[in-house]
């Protein structure tokens, strides 16, 4: 739906451009439209660039991703998925493995950390059910 609703925008904001063209043209003659479409061709690509350069920072500046479970104990899954592009689909079967009622208690503290370590991670936890992990797909379908 999403690009359903792009690709009308697109279409529509061409026919916007191209009508404002025809108007240029017909109103203050070729020499003047074609200088002032110059300039607008101009700033269009300036700001394309600094829109650009803006979205190369900030994608480098924001690392990896960053998921972690410390400390818990889940009496069912964990399912972790980092970077989905697509549509994520996850369902319930009937030959799901079943979850431990009780995991336990949060095994004893160990070294302590100041912060999880990148990427993703289960870390000082006690599991009743699966651990998934899931890390840059376009798109996801898991039956669990």
């Amino acid at each position: 739906m999403r690009q359903r609703f792009i690709g009308w925008g697109i279409g529509f904001a061409g026919l916007i451009v191209l009508g404002f063209s025809v108007w240029l043209f017909v109103a203050v003659g070729l020499d003047r439209a074609s200088k002032l479409a110059g300039i607008c061709s101009f700033v269009i690509a300036a700001l394309g660039l600094g829109t650009t350069i803006f979205g190369v920072v900030t994608a480098r500046r924001s690392g990896p991703a960053t998921q972690a479970v410390a400390d818990s104990s889940i009496a069912g899954g964990v399912l972790q998925v980092s970077r989905a592009r697509g549509k994520v689909t996850v369902r319930r079967t009937a030959n799901s493995p079943a979850a431990q009622p009780n995991p336990g208690a949060v095994p004893a503290p160990g070294a302590a950390q100041a912060e999880p370590p990148k990427g993703q991670s289960v870390t000082h936890s006690r599991l009743g059910g699966p651990l998934d992990q899931i890390h840059d797909v376009g798109e996801l379908d898991v039956d669990r």
